[in-house]
C-alpha cells in the first residue's frame, strides 16, 4: 500500500508569510500548439518541501549534491497534537517512545496543523516544535530527516531558527507541510521524499509517499 503525504501546489494556496504565491500560465494548448504546457512560478520552499542544509547554513550542502538515499527510508510518525498552544516537544518526551527513534530513519511530527491547512489558523503561530535539546538528541540519533505537518519546525517568531539549524547543521534535512493524518502513529512504514533536483536548490518540493508492506500476502517465491 502506498499513501500520498503531499499537498497539491496550487493558486492561493498557504505559503510561507512573505513568500510569493505560485502562478501558472499556459505556455501551450491543444488549439495553437497542438499539445499543453504550463509555465509554472513558485518559491523553492513552496508546499510540501524538504529543507536543504543551504537553506540556513553558509557552507551547507543544497539538495542536488546530496544522495538519493538520503531522502527515503523507514519513519516513525510522532502524534504531538495532545500538546496544548505553543507546546514544546522535548528531548524527554523522545527519549521516552520506547526506542522508536533510534530505530528509524525519519521522525515524523503530527501536530494537527494539517487540519488547518487552507484556512488563516493554519499560520496560528502556537503549532508544537522541537526545542534545540530535543534538535540536538535527534541528531545524535542518526537520522536522514525530520517531518512535520505544520508550517515549520521552528515557530514563525523564532528569528534565530535554532532548530532548523541544529538539524541541518546534523546533517538532517528538514520536510515541512506534510499531509500526515491517515498515518499518525505508524511505526512501520517507508518513507520516500524526493525533491525536485535543480542547480543549488536550498529547498524543494517533494512528492512525498508512505509504503506499508502487507504482511498478510504470500512472499514470492516461498512457500505456503
Amino acid at each position: 500500500m502506498i499513501l500520498d503525504l503531499t499537498h497539491t501546489i496550487r493558486e492561493n494556496m498557504p505559503v510561507y508569510p512573505g513568500s510569493p504565491q505560485p502562478a501558472f500560465k499556459p505556455s501551450g494548448n491543444l488549439t495553437r500548439n497542438g499539445y499543453r504546457e504550463t509555465l509554472i512560478q513558485f518559491a523553492s520552499h513552496t508546499g510540501t518541501h524538504m529543507d536543504a542544509p543551504s537553506h540556513m547554513l553558509p557552507h551547507g550542502s543544497s539538495l542536488d549534491v546530496l544522495p538519493v538515499s538520503q531522502f527515503c527510508g523507514r519513519a516513525v510518525v510522532v502524534d504531538v497534537s495532545f500538546l496544548p498552544p505553543g507546546g514544546i516537544i522535548t528531548a524527554d518526551f523522545l527519549r521516552g517512545l520506547n526506542g522508536a527513534v533510534l530505530s528509524t530513519d525519519f521522525v515524523l511530527f503530527y501536530t494537527g496543523w494539517e487540519k488547518k491547512w487552507g484556512t488563516d489558523a493554519y499560520f496560528d503561530d502556537t503549532f508544537p516544535v522541537p526545542d534545540k535539546e530535543a534538535a540536538r538528541y535527534l541528531v545524535s540519533c542518526g537520522l536522514k530527516g525530520v517531518g512535520t505537518d505544520a508550517l515549520s519546525v521552528d515557530t514563525l517568531a523564532a528569528s534565530d531558527r535554532q532548530t532548523h539549524k541544529t538539524l541541518l547543521g546534523g546533517g538532517l534535512v528538514i520536510v515541512e507541510s506534510l499531509c500526515l493524518k491517515k498515518v499518525v502513529g505508524r511505526q512501520d512504514m517507508m518513507f520516500f521524499a524526493l525533491p525536485m533536483k535543480f542547480m543549488d536548490a536550498d529547498g524543494a518540493p517533494v512528492r512525498a509517499v508512505a509504503e506499508f508492506r502487507d504482511f498478510s500476502e504470500k512472499e514470492e517465491g516461498t512457500d505456503a
